[in-house]
């Protein structure tokens, strides 16, 4: 369910703004590539910032923090400000998670069990 949520994009580190428009003026895409191509895609990311290799699935990241270039509305672009809440480490933590959770309530269960016994053997109904 918040694998759903999750938003792919590419982690940049950010130029500041006067440097980015000055770039999207100087800015002439590759020769011979079409939108779709990696070269294309990592030009345009060299205009807000240094990109990363690959992109990252993330998570509760407001959408004002993505930037949308102008040059290609595909792509997402997500400044590196802080460790931002990958699916991957969902994903790492859920059966973990589940698994404590699971644990707990076994034992949980069993002690209602065993109170239940000791307070039915207690109460002996009176001798008339």
């Amino acid at each position: 369910m918040i694998g759903g949520g999750a938003v792919e994009a590419y982690v940049i580190v950010p130029k500041d703004p006067k440097a980015v428009e000055m770039e999207k003026e100087l800015f002439d895409p590759p020769r011979g590539k079409s939108k779709d191509s990696p070269e294309y895609r990592n030009a345009v990311m060299r205009i807000y910032g240094v990109p990363t290799d690959e992109p990252i699935k993330v998570v509760f990241v407001p959408a004002e923090k993505f930037i949308v270039p102008s040059e290609l509305p595909t792509l997402k672009l997500l400044p590196k400000e802080k460790n931002w809440t990958q699916l991957k480490t969902i994903y790492w933590f859920a059966p973990r998670v589940m698994f404590g959770a699971s644990v707990v309530g076994f034992m949980l269960v069993i002690a209602w069990i065993i109170l239940r016994k000791k307070s039915a053997k207690a109460a002996a109904p009176p001798a008339a």
